[in-house]
């Protein structure tokens, strides 16, 4: 794992539409990114979205510190009745975490066939 310094840290992009926030991460998720990406998150949930997608499409590496975060927003989004989405996650080491993390097996798809192939609904990791 590399580290960056502290002003080189991958800030999460997002994009908003009525109710519905896209957030595209990239870089490496770990204990000095996985702080920005909390913040990013609780500002969707405060800010009422009913659906937020991460896209980790440029995401290389993620440890249990943003594993760590992932899980707080699924269980925030779950108390809200907010759809939490992981889409695109195309790193070998994600998947392999979130593939072993759960032992059964990896993440369920998402049920509606409009979302990519690639997209896992979180609610379903715990």
């Amino acid at each position: 794992m590399r580290s960056c310094p502290k002003d080189r840290l991958p800030q999460p992009r997002s994009q908003r539409a009525p109710r519905h926030l896209k957030v595209a991460v990239s870089g490496e998720i770990d204990i000095l990114s996985a702080p920005q990406l909390r913040v990013t998150l609780e500002e969707a949930f405060s800010d009422g979205c009913r659906v937020v997608e991460v896209d980790f499409s440029g995401v290389e590496f993620c440890d249990c510190y943003g594993l760590g975060v992932l899980l707080e927003a699924r269980r925030r989004a779950a108390d809200q009745g907010t759809v939490l989405r992981l889409v695109s996650v195309t790193s070998p080491l994600v998947q392999r975490l979130l593939h072993h993390r759960y032992s059964g097996g990896p993440a369920r798809p998402a049920p509606r066939s409009e979302q990519p192939k690639d997209s896992l609904i979180l609610s379903s990791l715990i």
